[in-house]
């Protein structure tokens, strides 16, 4: 009972982090139309994020025979496992978005922000609401881990395919 719970409960987190992945693939592709390619290079975020997420979705609906080992027994003992390479990547995008907060503007230099949006694909929505500082912790940072948690369960769970 508890197990077909974990297991149930690590479906969704896998779900919610490819849906809100898709969703911020889909802002970038939005604000993609409204500032030229000449003043913001935007690379192949919208692509890579849309494709990265939509995998997400899709590992979340697997059987798990098919992808064993995205949720594991918890008598099992596995050292690689997709589950924590999501919560390790998204604790990982919580941080970036924290400590870049608290960073004052004038020490990194400017960074460019194909780099920035690399770091942070939730900083494109500080176009659409007030970039404060409560804004970037409570709002931006939560959504970063998101994008960041559906990347690590994506290469997580490729290991897992490879490895078997």
């Amino acid at each position: 009972m508890l197990y077909s719970a974990i297991k149930m409960a690590q479906r969704v987190v896998f779900f919610i982090c490819g849906v809100v992945t898709v969703l911020v693939g889909r802002v970038y592709s939005g604000l993609q139309r409204l500032a030229p390619p000449e003043k913001i290079e935007w690379l192949h975020f919208p692509s890579a994020l849309l494709i990265l997420g939509a995998i997400a979705v899709c590992v979340s609906f697997l059987p798990t025979r098919w992808v064993g080992g995205v949720v594991t027994k918890p008598t099992e003992l596995r050292l690689i496992t997709p589950f924590k390479f999501l919560l390790s990547f998204a604790a990982l995008g919580l941080l970036l978005v924290v400590v870049f907060s608290f960073v004052p503007p004038t020490t990194l230099a400017r960074p460019p922000i194909p780099l920035v949006y690399s770091l942070c694909p939730a900083c494109v929505l500080t176009a659409t609401v007030d970039p404060s500082l409560t804004t970037a912790v409570f709002f931006i940072a939560p959504l970063n881990a998101l994008v960041w948690g559906a990347i690590g369960g994506v290469i997580g769970t490729a290991f897992v395919v490879v490895r078997r």
